[in-house]
């Protein structure tokens, strides 16, 4: 029910709300979650450089969110390698963005 809410709203081109699919998702199953402990989803990679690699060891999930991404001139090394360890650069979509190999 909630994916084909989602997808006629969308197809209809109707803005109910400016956050994408985040607040439908969290009304729709309201109450049917259940909270993760907060190391299980490390942020900020993209922004906090204190983070320590043992707290990235120790996750699920890292986020790099933040304005200094990986991929960009700007991202923090010490986090890069996160992210530059799972690109294909032979791939040829990869080949076509504006990055080099380490």
């Amino acid at each position: 029910m909630y994916f084909c809410w989602l997808c006629h709203l969308q197809n209809e081109n109707r803005l109910l709300w400016k956050l994408g699919t985040l607040p439908p998702g969290l009304i729709t199953f309201y109450s049917t979650t259940k909270p993760l402990d907060k190391s299980w989803h490390v942020l900020g990679l993209g922004y906090n450089p204190s983070i320590s690699m043992e707290e990235i060891r120790n996750a699920a999930v890292v986020h790099f969110n933040g304005n200094m991404k990986p991929w960009l001139d700007i991202g923090m090394n010490q986090f890069r390698q996160l992210w530059t360890k799972y690109v294909d650069y032979d791939d040829s979509f990869i080949r076509q963005c504006n990055f080099a190999p380490p």
